[in-house]
């Protein structure tokens, strides 16, 4: 203790230093620490689930759903699951004094048994809940509960208005609980509601359902995985038009729900960890400086008795105590960095909640704390050790002794520092760069020119499709009529929102079950959709009414379609038909449009099929609107257009296309976020390490700087000196640094967008931004060493 009690009033003396040094420990402690906050609420523990180890997602191949029947044939013969159950997102109307559109999902029993979370109120869905005839029921979502019925305790077995009809509410979640499902894109869902299944109906090659599953005690999931297939064999057999392709399979909820976002925090982590130890290679140049003034002392103490522990205890001393308050400073940093992870990442409000400093994160912030303390400690240690008696009685007041040692630690430690600078800088601009490639490739529908929303025909009114074209019908052509509007349109998908597919025959191709069809993305729109979005006709016409053929139809194809399908031909007029045994129309090829990207920013156009929606509409549509002006302003005439029609129906995610482009970009702009702030943090600390370093070296020169001044040296040949010792150390960096770039950008290829090999000008930019910040630190002590007085440096002692 004795140690420390000298270590504290030793920094107390050198309040600037002790500042410096806390406040760059703190910045890389609280970093870490809400970084790793992130982590584990995102990728480590991302569930509360009772043994949510259990918990596995089934398929019928990677990332394919259920078709119906498959479902039943696969709960019959499995013999792995305690629970099993399918849903579907649908989204539902709210009834009341301010209708609104609810996300929630139709599942069967056991969907919600499978989280293992019983209800805080009432009961979970029952089997009775699935016959045809069974009263409407619904469970709902503790934050549906009280912000729609302000935590009414006596709701449960009273009856709301959904989708237009009288449902009884039998459940009400607790607040904890978050249903983790692949299709939610990260929203809450607040209403669970029966999904109604019957036994023999439904087509094999119909796949709309996702498969939820908690296994039985000491199952594990390779052991499921290959049951399932087992029984996907069985079912190839038995079903070879439908099923010859489905790879079955069982994949762990924590896989399903992580395997994305997983390698994006791990890589900030990574990034993060980078910063902390740029943060303890800063203050170890720190100490290292600091110690050259203790070096007599520590020859005095080892003249007097003093073993090499004691010397050894007696330098970490220092640097445990900065490491301590860089943790208490730093713990501030990290409560409110984790409320900016919060606020930027595009997660579900749930993960955002369990990104908290609890005891498991202040558990790690310890552990950092004592590593750094390490790390920083040690240089100054082994400089102690190198200390002999016999070379401070040689050497002057000035304590040369174990200079080479300490130097050569010092120029170890900033070379370090640079190398990493420099591989930061080099990623951020990678990602950066990335960034706006991504952001030019989707630049055409990035605009708030063109107003979307989404509407839902759930109630009895619509359940016949006559009247559902009848509506989409109507509403279409008052859209088109409003004021401002110069195209309007209906399409069941926006552009990078998903959408659906089906396998096609082109040319003179015919059904086999066992060959890898073209897979089109299948959309229904109104003539004025293209119009309405902005994407160009190419080739032909757009859709016209008279397209709505029984035995034969009318699409409009993308250009990604015509080039695979028809290289060099036209493809006006060519024939596409359903991938299956017995197809039941034909489409002819009437028009080509450009292509949009269909499945996210980042993924390339999809070959794609547009029809009119009176083969196929459905109970969901998106309302496309372009205006001359902002697009919002036409908000409420568009409200007023769909209340004219019904006033039941809400409308759901009202934005324009640029809110649209800029919520399929969060997830790229919250890491280029991240990783420009990790890397402007690092640039800094190397300037304020390389800055402190110089001045070591420009003070113990100074007799040198005094001789050459009274030499004659000028002063731009001294500032010369100090920027010559700098970019050495920066040179050496920086070569070092480029083959980490080198590495890194093999080790992210997959994360960063169009980055195929290494990018000579991210290499540029990061040389050019490590340099910057290098001389910023170099001019501070050349500018000191200028000023150097020749006599009083000569009458140093």
């Amino acid at each position: 203790m004795s140690d420390f009690r000298f270590a504290f009033r030793q920094l107390l003396k050198s309040p600037g230093f002790t500042t410096v040094a806390v406040l760059t420990l703190a910045i890389g402690i609280g970093s870490a620490t809400a970084m790793f906050s992130a982590l584990r609420a995102l990728v480590v523990e991302p569930f509360s689930y009772p043994n949510s180890a259990q918990l596995a997602h089934v398929w019928s191949g990677d990332g394919w759903p259920l078709s119906q029947p498959d479902y039943f044939d696969l709960a019959d013969r499995s013999t792995s699951f305690a629970e099993f159950g399918v849903y579907t997102p649908r989204p539902a109307n709210l009834g009341g004094d301010n209708p609104e559109v609810v996300t929630s999902v139709s599942a069967t029993p056991g969907v919600l048994r499978a989280f293992g979370i019983p209800p805080q109120l009432g009961r979970w869905l029952e089997p009775v809940d699935e016959d045809s005839g069974a009263a409407p029921v619904v469970v709902i979502s503790h934050r549906l509960w009280q912000r729609s019925f302000a935590g009414d305790p006596a709701l449960v077995g009273r009856t709301i208005r959904i989708n237009g009809t009288l449902t009884t509410v039998v459940g009400i979640m607790p607040a904890n609980f978050e249903f983790a499902a692949p299709w939610m894109r990260g929203d809450t869902c607040h209403m669970w509601l029966p999904l109604k299944l019957k036994r023999g109906e439904g087509h094999r090659g119909s796949h709309w359902m996702c498969g939820i599953a908690r296994l039985k005690p000491g199952v594990t999931v390779p052991t499921a995985d290959a049951e399932i297939k087992s029984i996907g064999a069985q079912l190839t057999q038995e079903y070879p038009n439908t099923n010859a392709q489905k790879k079955f399979l069982v994949r762990s909820l924590h896989f399903e729900m992580t395997r994305y976002i997983g390698s994006r925090v791990w890589m900030l982590f990574g990034a993060v960890s980078l910063v902390l130890l740029v943060a303890c290679a800063n203050v170890a140049s720190m100490l290292l400086a600091r110690s050259a003034k203790r070096q007599a002392e520590f020859g005095v103490r080892i003249a007097l008795g003093a073993s090499r522990r004691q010397i050894i205890r007696l330098a970490l001393s220092e640097s445990v105590l900065l490491s301590l308050g860089g943790a208490f400073v730093g713990l501030v940093f990290a409560f409110y960095g984790v409320k900016l992870l919060a606020l930027i990442a595009p997660v579900s409000e749930a993960r955002r909640a369990a990104m908290g400093l609890d005891l498991r994160v202040l558990a790690f912030a310890v552990g950092v704390t004592g590593l750094t303390a390490l790390i920083a400690g040690v240089p100054p240690a082994l400089a102690a050790l190198r200390i002999s008696v016999a070379d401070l009685l040689r050497t002057d007041s000035r304590g040369a002794a174990g200079s080479r040692t300490r130097h050569n630690l010092l120029r170890g430690l900033i070379i370090g520092q640079v190398t990493i600078a420099f591989v930061l800088a080099n990623g951020a601009a990678l990602f950066s760069a990335s960034y706006v490639k991504l952001f030019s490739a989707n630049r055409a529908l990035s605009t708030d020119r063109v107003l979307t929303a989404q509407l839902h025909l759930r109630s009895e009114r619509y359940s016949k499709r006559e009247a559902r074209t009848q509506f989409w019908e109507q509403l279409s052509e008052r859209l088109t009529a409003l004021p401002g509007v110069t195209a309007a349109g209906l399409v069941t998908q926006l552009p990078l929102q998903g959408g659906s597919n089906m396998n096609i025959l082109v040319n003179d191709e015919v059904f086999d079950p066992l060959a890898q069809r073209a897979l089109a993305e299948i959309r229904a729109v109104t003539p004025g959709y293209f119009a309405a979005i902005g994407v160009p006709l190419l080739h032909g016409r757009t859709l016209q009414p008279g397209d709505a053929g029984k035995d034969e139809i009318g699409v409009v194809v993308n250009r990604a379609l015509a080039d695979k399908s028809w290289p060099g031909k036209d493809p006006i007029g060519q024939l596409i038909r359903p991938s299956n045994e017995k197809p039941d129309y034909q489409a002819r090829v009437v028009g080509v449009v450009d292509n949009l990207r269909q499945w996210g920013p980042e993924t390339d156009p999809r070959p794609e099929i547009s029809w009119t929606p009176d083969r196929a509409w459905g109970n969901s549509v998106f309302l496309v609107v372009r205006s001359p002006q902002p697009a919002s302003q036409l908000t409420a005439a568009v409200r007023d257009a769909v209340q004219a029609l019904d006033p039941d129906l809400p409308l759901a995610q009202i934005r324009t296309m640029e809110g649209v482009v800029d919520e399929s970009l969060a997830g790229q702009r919250a890491v280029v976020q991240l990783v420009d702030f990790f890397m402007a943090v690092t640039l800094g600390l190397l300037a304020v390490g390389l800055y402190g370093t110089l001045s070591y070296h420009v003070l113990q020169r100074t007799r040198e700087i005094g001789v050459r001044m009274a030499m004659g040296a000028a002063t731009g040949d001294v500032v010369k000196l100090v920027f010559r010792q700098g970019s050495v150390w920066l040179t050496i960096g920086i070569v070092l640094g480029i083959g980490g770039a080198v590495a890194l950008t093999f080790a992210i290829r997959t994360l960063v967008y169009g980055l195929e090999s290494v990018d000579p000008m991210a290499l540029v930019w990061a040389t050019l931004a490590v340099a910057v910040a290098g001389a910023i630190a170099c001019w501070l002590p050349a500018r000191r060493a200028a000023r150097v007085d020749p006599i009083i440096a000569l009458r140093t002692d």
